[in-house]
């Protein structure tokens, strides 16, 4: 027996999106705008750039919007069109993906909250020193709180290639991070 899926606040916007409303698609981008940007940004290397993938992935998104499933995840459907988009770009350029960004820049809390900058900036390195593929699923899982199936409908991945995918990350940045200790100065009584 299948249960039903709870109804989502996008929901009603999607069906009257889906009935011709730009109206209900605009709100659609107004919930769902800033997380793609967000998640563009860390795949490029510049902010203008990374509007105009955007802009071109909601567009794509909006034209597209009949071939949506209503009942699946609208974000990361949202979201695989903008990978989409920036794969399509890195093959037109002939170029790969940045590997300067600090993917990560949100993982870990600000260092003023925790007040802990040594180790806020080690994890940013250890995460900045993954290798591509391995960085996206950490930002998608992390960042962008993301399912791991969403995570796999994203990246063209399967399931099983988005578990490995973190596991490795996770194992990679233990090692890095198990060597990490704060300066502190040891207090005898």
């Amino acid at each position: 027996m299948t249960m039903a899926r709870p109804a989502t606040p996008d929901d009603k916007w999607i069906q009257a999106a889906q009935s011709g409303d730009r109206d209900a698609f605009d709100a659609l981008v107004e919930l769902h705008g800033r997380s793609v940007l967000r998640y563009v940004e860390r795949l490029v290397s510049d902010r203008s750039e990374a509007e105009d993938i955007v802009q071109e992935a909601l567009l794509q998104a909006y034209r597209r919007l009949s071939t949506f499933t209503p009942g699946t995840n609208f974000r990361a459907w949202v979201l695989k069109i903008a990978y989409r988009t920036c794969v399509h770009g890195w093959r037109k350029k002939k170029v790969a993906p940045s590997a300067d960004r600090d993917v990560v820049s949100q993982v870990a809390a600000p260092a003023e909250v925790r007040g802990d900058a040594e180790l806020d900036a080690a994890v940013r390195l250890a995460i900045a020193a993954l290798p591509e593929d391995q960085r996206i699923v950490v930002h998608l899982r992390f960042v962008e709180n993301m399912s791991h199936a969403d995570i796999a409908q994203i990246t063209d991945s399967e399931l099983a290639t988005v578990r490995w995918r973190l596991f490795q990350a996770r194992q990679t940045m233990q090692k890095r991070l198990s060597s990490w200790a704060p300066c502190e100065e040891v207090q005898t009584k």
